[in-house]
């Protein structure tokens, strides 16, 4: 009887042991890198490898990872995801269609996200992004609705969403747009409790016990986000800082739960921008060093998890046409992302307009090949980045072409020009050709992202699976 007894011990022993040893996260980060397939990190260690003069890579933080795995991206009703329904599938473990947010595909219910799940469970919760604030990432973690582009009713969410740190880019509609409703965002957010912050000094100041925070980076623009990291000055706030701010500020015995997205990766592939994507890559991965600086003195419950919610660009390491020496370290000479670029180019242009008047602009391309030249690089013999006739041709045809109004129903001018500038996407497409790098689209694609995680429960996400397991294996592991 006794070794019958004895036996059911031993059994009783090994669960409560089983159940001991389970891994518990107190401290979640979770990166997103918007439109980050395995080629934009690639590119980026590729480059930092490049600029030391040697061949093969320099390996990101985030590819150190302890574990690995990959995650399909299709939504409800497409096979290519957008950020919407990405999102919904990584914050809430469901499936919804194209443009909804953390709702159902028929827009009926919401769906609980991870972040709430978190501040049910006592934990503070940041949410920080390089894009508006109200974009469908960041917003997919606080907010539900239907459509991911109603921008006012999304910030009045956060508004009242009660997380503890929202920081990043700007708001695309602070007010109605349609005039029916008469509350100001960002004076609901302070009515209910936030301090809000636009300003480097006050930013620098903040300390832990100011309470609820709401940051908008001092350089947002009339894109409502913060500059691409190639643009940035010296002292501009990067992604890195605004994690540790919000790591300093919502750090307690509870723990936390803190979503940092690297929304403009996505945006300088739809605009296949090879340098603009390689320096947020590089940014994202100083934020995810924060990250792990936090994991070296908190190993036993922290979990750091680096993933995509889709790829975009279609970006390649090699093409048909260019340079069989890939060589990125010529994208040094980028002075600024193209989207800056351009609008600088425009404003030369439009002076130039006034002064010159069209026929003879459009006649005289010579300001425009100096412009890139100054700006790129292209054009320069002794960087490698000299022209041959065919490609004199076609930023010359590219020229004539950015004169006309767009014809979007042409497949051909989308295919070559999308809905950018043509002479600079030209330059765009040729500059990433000559380093080595080709693009198939200006949208998103289909196929499977990375997923890599550190810390306590990181084997829960190797393999191979799909996206609404993250949430699962995620709610399954954070503190109860």
């Amino acid at each position: 009887m006794m070794r019958k007894w004895g036996k059911y011990l031993i059994i009783l022993f090994a669960i409560v042991l089983s159940a001991c040893g389970k891994p518990e996260a107190k401290y979640v980060f979770f990166f997103i890198g918007d439109g980050m397939g395995p080629v934009q990190v690639n590119a980026a260690e590729r480059y930092l490898a490049s600029m030391e003069g040697r061949n093969g890579i320099v390996p990101l933080a985030m590819n150190l990872a302890h574990s690995r795995g990959n995650i399909t991206t299709y939504s409800q009703n497409s096979y290519i995801t957008d950020s919407g329904a990405a999102v919904t599938a990584l914050a809430t473990g469901n499936k919804t269609s194209n443009q909804t947010l953390s709702m159902d595909a028929e827009h009926r219910y919401p769906f609980k996200t991870i972040a709430e799940a978190a501040k049910e469970r006592g934990m503070k919760v940041g949410i920080i992004s390089t894009v508006d604030i109200d974009h469908a990432t960041p917003a997919g973690y606080y907010a539900h609705q239907p459509k991911r582009s109603n921008y006012y009713e999304i910030g009045i969410q956060l508004a009242n969403s009660n997380f503890d740190f929202f920081g990043g880019g700007g708001f695309r509609n602070i007010t109605d747009p349609k005039g029916f409703d008469p509350v100001n965002v960002i004076d609901l957010a302070k009515k209910n409790g936030y301090l809000y912050i636009n300003n480097a000094t006050a930013f620098n100041y903040l300390e832990p016990g100011a309470g609820r925070v709401l940051f908008v980076h001092p350089a947002v623009s009339d894109d409502y986000a913060m500059p691409y990291s190639i643009d940035m000055d010296e002292g501009s706030i990067a992604l890195s800082q605004i994690t540790q701010k919000a790591i300093d500020m919502i750090d307690n015995p509870d723990g936390f739960f803190i979503m940092v997205e690297g929304g403009k990766i996505d945006w300088a592939c739809h605009g296949n921008d090879a340098a603009a994507t390689i320096h947020d890559v590089l940014a994202l991965d100083e934020a995810v060093k924060v990250a792990l600086e936090f994991y070296s003195k908190h190993k036993n419950n922290t979990l750091i998890i680096i993933t995509a919610d889709h790829e975009c660009g279609g970006m390649t390491m090699g093409t048909s046409y260019g340079d069989s020496n890939m060589d990125l370290s010529k994208l040094q000479w980028q002075m600024g992302s193209f989207m800056e670029l351009t609008r600088e180019y425009h404003a030369i242009r439009k002076g130039l307009l006034d002064v010159l008047g069209e026929e003879a602009l459009k006649a005289d391309s010579s300001w425009a090949f100096d412009f890139i030249l100054t700006q790129t690089g292209l054009g320069d013999e002794s960087k490698g980045l000299g022209f041959n006739s065919y490609e004199i041709k076609e930023l010359s045809v590219a020229y004539s072409r950015s004169f006309d109004e767009k014809n979007y129903n042409d497949p051909y001018e989308y295919i070559k020009y999308g809905s950018y500038d043509a002479f600079m996407i030209a330059a765009s497409h040729m500059l990433s050709r000559k380093v080595g790098i080709g693009w198939s689209t200006f949208s998103h694609t289909g196929i499977p992202v990375p997923i890599r995680a550190f810390g306590a429960g990181a084997q829960n996400f190797a393999g191979y699976y799909d996206n609404t397991e993250v949430y699962n294996r995620l709610l399954d592991i954070i503190k109860k």
